[in-house]
């Protein structure tokens, strides 16, 4: 399952990459189309060409597309999360094997020997982690590794699933 995530859904476009769902954000097309914001007819046409399901907050924009949409109500990202598991049966398991980059949504490759990326992180993180992987995109390179953010994270979707 393949999304693309309206311009006011970031955070939740981060957090489904973080969680392994190849995620398209809105405002990252604004190179490809050279357009700021997208017009909802270029994001229509952008999830038709590449079979992606378009979740957004939009009741007009989800009207004209409702059957490749999700339309999302409220606030917060752990309340979308939870609206995305009752209406996909998405399963939020954390794996850093599967998770995508979270600024770019590119796979993510283990480093092979953490002294490559010594000066990528603060000298704690260093220092306390063993397993770090990278993105794979050449212009991004963002380091990962399995910290105390992601257990917080964790903790809440279990919390969100208690309701």
């Amino acid at each position: 399952m393949k999304f693309l995530a309206d311009a006011m859904l970031g955070k939740l476009a981060r957090f489904l990459r973080i969680f392994g769902y190849d995620t398209i954000y809105a405002n990252d097309l604004i190179d490809y189309y050279h357009v700021d914001p997208v017009p909802d007819e270029k994001l229509k046409l952008y999830a038709e060409e590449h079979n992606r399901i378009v979740i957004t907050k939009d009741l007009p924009f989800y009207q004209k597309i409702r059957e490749k949409a999700i339309f999302l109500e409220g606030k917060g990202v752990y309340n979308y999360l939870n609206q995305l598991k009752v209406k996909l049966k998405l399963s939020y398991k954390f794996n850093i094997q599967n998770a995508r980059c979270s600024t770019c949504n590119s796979p993510l490759q283990e480093v092979p020997d953490k002294i490559l990326i010594k000066n990528l992180v603060k000298h704690e993180t260093f220092l306390t982690y063993n397993e770090f992987f990278q993105c794979a995109n050449p212009t991004c390179r963002k380091v990962f590794w399995d910290g105390p953010h992601i257990a917080d994270i964790n903790r809440k979707i279990q919390n969100m699933t208690k309701n």
